[in-house]
């Protein structure tokens, strides 16, 4: 039934809007309904009971079709899209999803092109069972937008298809689960939501002004409109922002602007802590958003949970209500709020709202394994692990015993990777579009309805488009002819005045509230830390960049699995890791209320240092060794004198963690890429012959691999991560993808070419902060680079050695 009448995972309904959708589900023909619901629903005294249980089920809903629903939701395609709007860049990212229907899943799909060709099509799998397309399809969106959507299983001829039609306006709200942008047939009261509308249509001036105008009656300010957007298709506007209050106070064509309940709390943004309770971190909690088109009048409260005591009450006459809880100061614990429309006394609605921070440690943390790096074996300087620390280890920033390794290598300022770059151009996938004439563009449906039989008329009759599947619904009663219509001035009507209601501004969530979170958490799944960063900015590069820079920090220990995918994470043990300029940065657990201890010592000067792409990061500076003892023994934490250079000192060579890599049988690929050093990027392939790194694809994943030249005689090659084969293949030829610059005490390496696992965290520890984005010129050619600074002679040479040897 959800998914029939276009409702979205997770949605919180009040039980008496659900009321006229089960009544229509449950009276219909083609009902999947059990016949003992149908006859309980037959009892009007029953509508509330039911309603409030279906209230509950949508909200535990995530989206995974039944076996029962698939008659009535089989084959639909999904616009998905994620707006950046990170350090990285402003941009629109669109692709393309379907719940696929049984189990039979492997990602191998076939699209329909435009020049009437199947064409292997790739999907990945993510959150609650919806598919998405890879990142190495590059779809025309314009045309996946204008055009029919036809998807099928791989090698199938008459097989099941999964289709989207076109569509003037594409209503996108915000899933939490998928964090992520879905497209839905409606918008949602107080949901986050973007707009994509067809810029021209039929009409003169195109549907553009007509949505401003619905947008400017019903949606929160603050919503702005984007033609001029990186990864927006051409012919489309983009309305960001987008928060519906209402429904538009005069008619509209485009019904995707008409939300379907009318009474709604949301409670919604801020940062979500991902748990199987939902909870919000205290230092980003979310909005209530509150909206009551039955009633002019409505009335929020927040109660605490334990004594049931009214702490914050908000009142509005308009029909609309948003309360900011940023402001409350609202400490950890577990509130109520509550929606009352009217001058009613029971709630129309209610929402628990919990908020936890790193004061208030997840009891799951202490059944969680200790991670460590365990350095009795090259490989685990590449992923932590719960085996017991033995002679050699690193947890969090201390480093336990030497690997012995001397310098015998000198790192120079000769640049490897001096030659010009090669550009891959990848084949764009085109979508059929449709004929000009046909109903998908001219509007001009052949609605089907079905015969009227001799019987009670339905309370709603359902139709389809015979052409392109189009269903709308009419009603099954005749009008009341001679009623006179409301006046626009009829003071019985609901008031609303929306432009009263606070701007939208953008997710106040970042790394500070993130780290916070995850010192809530203390440890888990990976998959709970990715939700932590998509909430940040929604794409897998940004997840791989914020995991890697906390690791890098020594914020967290990573575990990783075969195929160096990370697997499980946990916060690292409190710390005061030294610089090498003789400061002692705060790493690992720092909840606030330690990090406000440490600020009362009066012998210490505490500096922090925000960023934008990275925690604010806490400095001790003017603190002689001995006083720095004396206050960490006071906080209960502990000192890793000269961080960098004791992790260094406790490295593998490069080349024994390539030998040490597990051996298999050279796999099938569909597109092959090789590793060229001399230029720091991939060269297409069809000869995996030569030693050094590839990067294979196929299907809906991409495989980086490395073979030594005994790997070539033996037909074997061994899973690597991207940063890890570009560097063996260097090693590989005796060289370094890094060059040092003496005079800064710098090294630097291509953008894309970070050093792997502990690589990077001895890299890091030495200036206390991630390498700076640099762009270097030379042979006329300019490049971006990553610079890792405080590296004096010693280190440089170390290293160097450790990664050319």
């Amino acid at each position: 039934m959800f998914a029939q009448f276009g409702l979205s995972p997770g949605m919180r309904l009040a039980p008496e809007d659900l009321v006229t959708y089960l009544g229509m589900w449950l009276t219909s023909e083609t009902s999947a309904a059990t016949s003992n619901l149908r006859k309980l629903w037959l009892r009007t005294d029953s509508h509330d009971r039911i309603a409030a249980i279906a209230a509950v089920e949508l909200a535990n809903w995530d989206g995974v079709l039944q076996d029962s629903a698939v008659t009535v939701t089989a084959g639909r395609a999904l616009v998905v899209a994620n707006l950046r709007a990170g350090f990285l860049r402003s941009s629109l990212d669109l692709s393309l999803g379907f719940r696929p229907l049984g189990d039979l899943m492997d990602g191998q799909m076939e699209v329909l092109e435009t020049a009437g060709r199947w064409v292997p099509f790739g999907f990945s799998p993510g959150t609650a069972g919806l598919w998405r397309n890879t990142y190495t399809e590059i779809i025309d969106f314009a045309s996946m937008l204008d055009g029919v959507v036809r998807i099928r299983h791989n090698g199938t001829v008459d097989g099941f298809e999964y289709k989207r039609f076109p569509r003037t306006v594409v209503p996108l709200v915000y899933d939490e689960l998928q964090s992520a942008y879905i497209q839905s047939d409606r918008l949602q009261l107080g949901s986050d939501s973007l707009l994509l509308v067809r810029t021209k249509d039929k009409t003169a001036a195109g549907p553009v002004p007509e949505v401003e105008r619905v947008l400017a009656e019903c949606a929160r300010p603050g919503f702005s409109k984007q033609t001029n957007l990186t990864g927006l298709p051409l012919g489309w506007t983009l309305f960001t922002n987008v928060q519906i209050f209402g429904a538009p106070k005069s008619s509209t064509k485009f019904n995707e602007l008409v939300p379907l309940a009318r009474n709604q709390l949301t409670v919604a943004g801020g940062l979500r802590i991902p748990s199987r309770i939902r909870k919000w971190s205290t230092f980003s909690p979310p909005e209530i958003r509150a909206a009551v088109q039955s009633e002019s009048k409505l009335r929020v409260t927040l109660s605490n949970c334990h004594d049931d005591e009214v702490t914050h009450e908000w009142k509005s006459a308009n029909g609309a209500l948003v309360a900011e809880l940023s402001n409350l100061a609202l400490k950890d614990g577990d509130y109520q709020v509550a929606l009352y429309a009217g001058s009613k006394t029971i709630p129309t609605q209610q929402v628990s709202l919990r908020l936890r921070s790193s004061f208030d440690v997840d009891p799951a943390w202490e059944r969680a394994p200790r991670l460590t790096y365990s350095l009795t074996t090259p490989l685990g300087a590449l992923s932590a692990s719960e085996d017991a620390p033995e002679d050699i280890f690193v947890d969090g920033m201390i480093a336990q015993g030497e690997s012995g390794i001397s310098a015998t290598a000198t790192a120079t300022a000769r640049i490897l990777w001096s030659n010009p770059r090669s550009v891959i151009e990848r084949s764009t996938i085109r979508i059929g579009t449709p004929d000009p004439q046909s109903c998908v563009v001219t509007g001009a449906h052949a609605i089907q309805l079905p015969p009227a039989l001799d019987r009670h008329a339905p309370k709603v009759i359902e139709g389809a488009c015979k052409s392109c599947g189009l269903v709308k619904r009419y009603p099954g009663w005749l009008p009341r002819w001679g009623r006179a219509k409301p006046s626009a001035h009829d003071e019985s009507q609901p008031y609303f005045a929306i432009s009263k209601l606070p701007t939208v501004e953008g997710n106040p969530a970042n790394w500070d509230v993130a780290l916070d979170a995850l010192m809530h958490l203390g440890g888990g799944p990976f998959a709970t830390l990715a939700s932590v960063a998509t909430q940040l900015e929604g794409s897998a590069l940004f997840v791989d960049i914020f995991t890697r820079s906390l690791e890098s920090l020594g914020h967290i220990a990573v575990e990783r699995d075969d195929r160096w995918q990370p697997v499980r994470w946990e916060v690292s043990p409190t710390c005061f890791a030294q610089t090498a300029d003789g400061r002692y940065r705060l790493a690992g657990y720092w909840p606030s209320h330690a990090r406000e201890s440490v600020a009362l010592f009066g012998e210490v000067d505490v500096v922090e240092i925000p960023s934008e792409r990275a925690p604010t990061e806490t400095f001790l500076t003017g603190v002689v060794e001995i006083v720095a003892e004396g206050i960490a023994q006071t906080v209960h934490t502990e000192i890793a004198s000269n961080a960098g250079v004791a992790i260094l000192d406790s490295l593998p060579r490069l080349s024994d963690i390539g030998e040490s890599l597990p051996r298999m049988s050279t796999p099938g690929f569909d597109t092959a890429e090789h590793f060229d050093s001399g230029s720091a990027s991939w060269i297409p392939t069809r000869d995996l012959s030569v030693s050094g790194g590839y990067r294979l694809r196929r299907g809906f994943e991409s495989l980086y691999i490395y073979r030594s030249a005994a790997d070539i005689n033996t037909g074997q090659v061994a899973i690597t991560s991207a940063y890890l084969a570009k560097h063996l293949a260097a090693n590989e030829i005796g060289q370094t993808l890094l060059f040092y610059h003496e005079a800064s005490q710098s090294l630097f390496a291509p953008q894309g070419c970070e050093l792997p696992g502990l690589f990077e965290r001895a890299a890091v520890a030495l200036s206390g902060r991630l390498p700076d984005a640099k762009q270097i010129k030379f042979k006329s050619n300019k490049r971006k680079c990553l610079a890792y600074s405080s590296f004096d002679r010693y280190c440089a040479d170390l290293l160097t050695t450790l990664l050319t040897t």
